[in-house]
């Protein structure tokens, strides 16, 4: 009897062995962080297209790569699987955009989208020659380095207000960030820029999606999202007075760049002299409607920095008081026109404002601010957390 009960009990440390090891082999889900390819990430029918991520099966039988939902899915073929790559031949589908998932065992990843393409994009060498012509436009140079240009009149088909900081960065001419949302009197452009010393500026992005790292100290943390992946997918970067731009997946993978500045904001409007595109599943009015905008562009070399108000919501009969704003397909095409090879969307609305010491209004405003909507010449600012400014030690 002794030994039967034995028996039983070794059998039943064998069984809660079994057990936990296979809790221990439960599947991981796989994730997909990008979709690259030699379009841009964009597929092409027959052609490869590489998901980077992580958790896949070096067994190229153990996954599937899904394309579109429901009895709408089709399967792509696999031609090589590693744990954090693989890579398939986009099938023929009928829509522009798809969403992409995969299954390594019968689990599946979270679904991306993917655009589809006719024909590959000519790659043209690159000019920063600007192709944008804005006619009666008034340039003044604040200092060496730093210009200044005003436009108020037609382009593409409205009236509209636009006013650029165009700087050459060197030894003399640097650029910064300011971050305070205190309210100990540094709440406004004005007052932000005059507090560093700047010679110019404009506000920068927005708090409720940033995450802000300034001279190696976090001003603002990463936080939870619920909106549109484009509200953050990509951030300035500067480093010694060394500017970039870069694509992240939201302000939490901004929060690894290692760089000593990083201010995340979206949309991305140009990447590598590329106009960026949005599919109508995740574009939204904000993107599509004619607000007001603040963008930064840069040149290919990084020396040249772009700063640029676009003002709206001035509906005015008179074409001397009228200001429409842009659309962000629009803003992406201004900022390429510009000679940007990389550029992002930042703080628009009633927040876009510019400041140039020594011109504008009593403030030092240049453009015309939306929150004055029944003073063309008003002088009344939106508090603003951060502004990206200029200094220079020139006269």
């Amino acid at each position: 009897m002794k030994k039967l009960l034995l028996i039983l009990f070794v059998a039943g440390l064998a069984g809660t062995a079994l057990s936990c090891g296979s809790d221990n082999n439960a599947e991981v889900e796989p994730v997909i962080s990008e979709l690259t390819s030699e379009y841009d990430g964009k597929a092409m029918i027959d052609k490869p297209v590489t998901i980077v991520g992580s958790n896949f099966s070096k067994k190229i039988s153990d996954n599937e790569v899904l394309l579109g939902v429901g009895l709408e899915s089709v399967k792509a073929e696999i031609k090589e699987a590693a744990e954090d790559h693989i890579v398939f031949i986009a099938p023929d589908v009928k829509r522009d955009y798809i969403k992409v998932r995969v299954s390594v065992r019968g689990v599946e990843s979270t679904s991306v989208l993917m655009e589809y393409i006719k024909e590959a994009p000519i790659d043209e060498p690159w000019d920063d020659t600007p192709t944008i012509t804005l006619e009666g436009a008034v340039t003044k140079t604040v200092c060496p380095g730093v210009e200044w240009t005003t436009f108020h009149g037609r382009w593409e088909g409205e009236v509209r207000n636009i006013n650029i900081i165009k700087t050459t960065l060197n030894e003399h001419n640097t650029i910064g960030v300011f971050f305070d949302y205190s309210h100990n009197g540094l709440d406004d452009l004005d007052q932000k820029c005059e507090h560093v010393g700047a010679i110019a500026g404009t506000n920068g992005p927005m708090k409720c999606c940033q995450f802000m790292r300034i001279d190696g100290v976090i001003k603002n943390p990463p936080t939870d999202q619920s909106a549109e992946p484009w509200t953050v997918n990509c951030a300035f970067t500067i480093d010694n007075n060394v500017i970039d731009i870069v694509k992240v997946k939201d302000n939490y993978d901004a929060a690894k760049l290692a760089n000593n500045t990083v201010g995340c904001a979206g949309p991305l409007l140009v990447f590598n002299g590329k106009i960026q595109s949005y599919s109508e599943e995740t574009s939204v009015d904000f993107l599509k409607t004619t607000h007001p905008r603040t963008a930064i562009g840069i040149s290919k070399d990084g020396k040249t920095v772009y700063q640029v108000a676009i003002d709206g919501r001035w509906d005015r009969s008179s074409n001397d008081e009228r200001a429409i704003g842009m659309p962000t397909p629009l803003l992406s095409k201004f900022m390429r026109g510009l000679g940007c090879y990389k550029a992002m969307n930042l703080d628009g609305g009633g927040g876009t404002a510019m400041w140039v010491k020594g011109y504008g209004n009593s403030r030092n405003i240049v453009n015309r601010v939306s929150e004055n909507r029944w003073d063309w010449n008003g002088t009344t600012l939106r508090a603003t957390g951060n502004a990206v400014y200029i200094k220079t030690d020139q006269k």
